[in-house]
């Protein structure tokens, strides 16, 4: 009977060609020891309360709005924006003075929350609701002639509704994965969030935990757990590669702030046909299995090179040009930064993450085999 250990020894051995010695690894879980993980939820919304509370929070939302002063300019045109956080910091930063956190200029951390309204998972969501009815605006001249050559002028006159605004209660979904040496946990919560008052209603909360079964390049991570009642289905979880280390503190800055929307998206092709694309740093689906038959699935990233031997690929840098005998020492020094900063880039490369799913009808259980191939040339980022 095949295991997945001679599986994943297939992904380890390309895994050891494309990245470093000590990130190059397998592990090697069999199907049945597995974590069980509950099943994925549904595409079904629960019923929405008619309002919820101003009071009433929910764990790791937090709402806000800019100050009344900013906002009118909006609420003029009859809609509200409501931004929703994952960090009481982030909410509060807003409500006093409109800052907008920028989540590509924090260092990463093995933590990481990523909130949706049923599209693509980004570290914050942007709702907005309408404050009054529209009104149609007043059509031109032009216009009116001909509307009353028509006899289709004057309108009849337009009901006011004095109805609250609908779709002011929506839907959000909060993911928040944990990752460690040898597994990851995701801790999802449904909640409603009520855009008029701000209070948010918990509707449910799961916790997963899954394996990790292989590794990629730049610590790509692919993890894995059984789906609870099914006897051939599985959970999988595939991380984004991380950055690489730089030289300075200053190189580092300006690579997470220009490199990390780059490093954060995967695009997944499902065993449908439909991709999903995420840009928070990794996508989560489900693959099945019964005897005789499997599925298959394929996620694109992004991973780091180190700099080629063509100087035109992130080589030495030349700076003699702007050098020149009558200059200090300070002042080369200077030069040598400044041309530093203007040729800084990271050469990268798509790696295809390819992962197959299947069972023999003589074995018990599902074989996982998770292979990596690049997917494109190289390329170089600047920062």
């Amino acid at each position: 009977m095949r295991t997945l250990t001679s599986s994943l020894l297939v992904a380890a051995g390309f895994a050891a060609a494309i990245s470093s010695p000590d990130t190059a690894m397998a592990d090697t879980v069999p199907f049945q020891n597995l974590p069980v993980a509950p099943k994925m939820a549904k595409t079904v919304d629960p019923t929405a309360p008619e309002k919820i509370a101003a009071g009433e929070r929910t764990d790791g939302i937090f709402p806000a709005i800019l100050p009344e002063a900013r906002r009118k300019a909006t609420e003029q045109e009859g809609y509200r924006y409501v931004q929703v956080f994952a960090t009481e910091k982030e909410a509060s930063a807003y409500a006093t003075d409109g800052t907008m956190t920028s989540n590509t200029s924090k260092e990463p951390t093995p933590t990481r929350t990523c909130l949706t309204s049923g599209g693509t998972l980004s570290q914050h969501l942007s709702l907005y609701f309408r404050t009054k009815p529209y009104v149609a605006p007043k059509p031109s001249p032009q216009t009116i002639a001909m509307l009353q050559r028509m006899h289709r002028w004057p309108p009849p006159p337009q009901k006011v509704s004095k109805l609250p605004p609908k779709d002011t209660v929506q839907l959000i979904h909060v993911e928040r994965l944990t990752q460690a040496a040898d597994g990851a946990t995701l801790e999802t919560t449904e909640a409603f969030i009520d855009l008029q008052t701000m209070g948010t209603h918990a509707v449910s909360k799961t916790t997963t935990k899954l394996v990790k079964v292989a590794t990629g390049p730049n610590s790509l991570g692919v993890y894995a757990a059984r789906e609870e009642g099914e006897k051939g289905g599985s959970q999988f979880l595939v991380t984004n590669p991380e950055l690489p280390p730089t030289a300075s503190e200053e190189d580092r800055q300006a690579q997470i702030q220009q490199l990390t929307t780059t490093a954060n998206r995967l695009v997944a092709q499902m065993p449908s046909g439909v991709s999903s694309e995420t840009g928070c740093g990794y996508v989560r689906f489900t693959l099945s299995a019964k005897p005789g038959s499997g599925q298959m699935a394929t996620v694109l990233a992004t991973a780091f090179l180190p700099p080629g031997s063509d100087p035109d690929d992130g080589g030495q840098e030349d700076t003699s040009r702007f050098e020149s005998e009558d200059m200090s020492e300070e002042q080369m020094k200077a030069v040598r930064e400044m041309v530093h900063r203007d040729n800084r880039s990271q050469r990268a490369r798509t790696v295809a993450v390819n992962l197959s799913f299947s069972q023999l009808e003589s074995e018990a259980a599902p074989l996982l085999s998770v292979t990596f191939g690049w997917a494109g040339k190289d390329q170089q980022l600047r920062f």
